[in-house]
């Protein structure tokens, strides 16, 4: 929990979640705290050390993000029989969303792509759509995400199908991005956030 005057009033229109996360400050008669779901440890020496989630919530590129949600969307993709989606890491430390699936027919992730553009907010789309036989699931019966190969080992190097800069300027933009983004190959369809690209790369970018 957080308390103090950075503190907002509440939710916009949300009483009831409002009053979920915002709650009486037990120490401080009068004052509130936001309970923000995650979980932490004070250190002897004063710093915070960072364990997790409550829930399955993650962070990328700055928006908070429920799995849960994303593989909603990913069912609603006609042919698409289960989903799972988790965070992989890229070899530049940057958190990507991978999401895999099984469908009843073969689906390329630029249909998989179109149909989720469709009903999830950009930033919430899998950089990565991955196709697979079977999910391995736990004793408890619950999907082994660690069983799912990351996307570099199926020669994965980014959601898009790579497509080469043809002119002075792409190749000028792709040096650039690849520098920046610490990639050895950059498509002239990549994104720049689906990258791992954030606001203070962007300013690298520009200058």
């Amino acid at each position: 929990c957080i308390g103090g005057v950075q503190l907002a009033r509440g939710y916009l229109n949300k009483p009831e979640l409002t009053a979920s996360r915002f709650i009486s400050d037990p120490y401080l008669p009068g004052e509130r705290l936001y309970r923000t779901g995650d979980q932490a440890r004070w250190l002897p020496d004063g710093n915070i050390a960072f364990i997790g989630r409550i829930d399955d919530q993650v962070k990328i590129r700055g928006y908070r993000i429920e799995p849960g949600d994303v593989e909603h969307g990913l069912l609603r993709v006609p042919g698409i029989r289960a989903a799972v989606v988790k965070v992989v890491f890229e070899e530049n430390g940057a958190a990507s969303l991978a999401g895999y699936f099984t469908s009843e027919e073969p689906l390329s992730p630029a249909q998989v792509r179109a149909q989720l553009s469709g009903h999830l907010p950009a930033y919430m789309v899998p950089a990565y759509l991955v196709e697979v036989e079977g999910f391995t699931l736990t004793p408890n019966g619950k999907v082994d995400k660690d069983c799912l190969p990351h996307p570099s080992e199926l020669g994965l190097v980014s959601g898009v199908e790579y497509v080469a800069p043809v002119n002075a300027v792409e190749h000028a933009l792709a040096e650039v991005y690849g520098e920046v983004l610490k990639r050895e190959r950059v498509s002239v369809q990549d994104s720049f956030f689906d990258l791992g690209g954030d606001s203070i790369k962007a300013i690298l970018l520009i200058n």
